[in-house]
This record gives C-alpha cells, structure tokens and sequence, in this order.
C-alpha cells in the first residue's frame, strides 16, 4: 500500500469479536496466544475471566465482548489471547480469533459513527477503516483498555469502572 504525500501508516492487529471486526494498534500488543482458561477470581467483575501465567507473570484476561458489547464471548478453537500493553501494565483480552496485521493510512481511517455507539463505549473507538468489502473497528488503547495493578486491591476493580 502507498501513502499519499503527508498520510501516515498506521498498523493494527486484527481480531474477532462475534461477527465484528476490531483492530488493535500494533505498538501496543505483545504477543496473541491460544487461549487457556483463566484462573477464576473471587469476587472480579464479570468481563474479568481470571489470571493466567505467561512466562512468569501473573496476568488479568478481560473477556473484551463482555467489556465492549456487554455480551460475553463464545469461546472456540479459534479464541484467542491478545497480551496488550495498558497504560499500567499488560493485559490479556480474550477475542474470537485474531488473524492478520492491517496497515491503513491516517486518511482511509473515518470517524466512528456517534449514532451507532453508547455513551459508555464510544470514547473506546478511535475510528473505522474498510478492509476489502468489510469494516474494522479500530480502538483506542487508551479508553478501550482497563487499567489493570497488581497490588492488593488489584486493577481487576479498577477494569469494570473504566468503560
């Protein structure tokens, strides 16, 4: 894909969630792994599926349906775990599946429609792009993500109050 003179690239890791698409900036994803159930957590909210272990770190998964559509994700074969970067530490975001890095130029990225979102989850939405004959969702890392800490109040409170 060719930019235009002043457009910039950007990339996205692509995912699913339900029958929509979203894409995630490439900065901020770590890695994308099989999905594992999560360790449960007494007393989460319930887009919290649990903690899991990954190469010695202790993580919080956020079913990411539950989160952004309030319904929650039908796990498959084809589930994943999409380890981000949130503003305090890393995250992981259970998704249908997760499939390809897109790169779009700043100019092919339109407004979300206001009309089409909640107040509660349009600030999550940073834009949408056409991909060939279908719509990407792009989020914003900033107001999509949780907060997550692993203190002892741990951030898994702090996820449900952020969206």
């Amino acid at each position: 894909m060719e930019s235009t003179l002043g457009a910039e690239l950007r990339q996205f890791v692509l995912f699913r969630l339900g029958t929509e698409e979203y894409g995630l900036p490439i900065e901020r994803v770590q890695s994308i792994i099989r999905y594992e159930t999560p360790t449960p957590v007494p007393h989460s909210p319930e887009m919290v599926e649990g903690v899991i272990n990954l190469r010695g770190q202790v993580i919080p998964v956020i079913d990411l349906a539950q989160r952004l559509l309030g319904a929650p994700i039908e796990h498959s074969a084809a589930s994943r775990i999409v380890v981000a970067e949130a503003d305090s530490g890393l995250i992981g975001l259970a998704v249908g599946s997760a499939h390809e890095v897109a790169t779009f130029s700043t100019e092919e990225i339109m407004p979300t429609p206001s009309a089409a979102l909640t107040v509660e989850t349009a600030e999550a939405f940073q834009g949408v792009a056409n991909r060939g004959d279908r719509l990407v969702i792009l989020l914003d890392p900033e107001k999509a993500l949780p907060r997550v800490s692993y203190g002892p109040s741990t951030a898994i409170e702090e996820a449900q109050s952020d969206v």
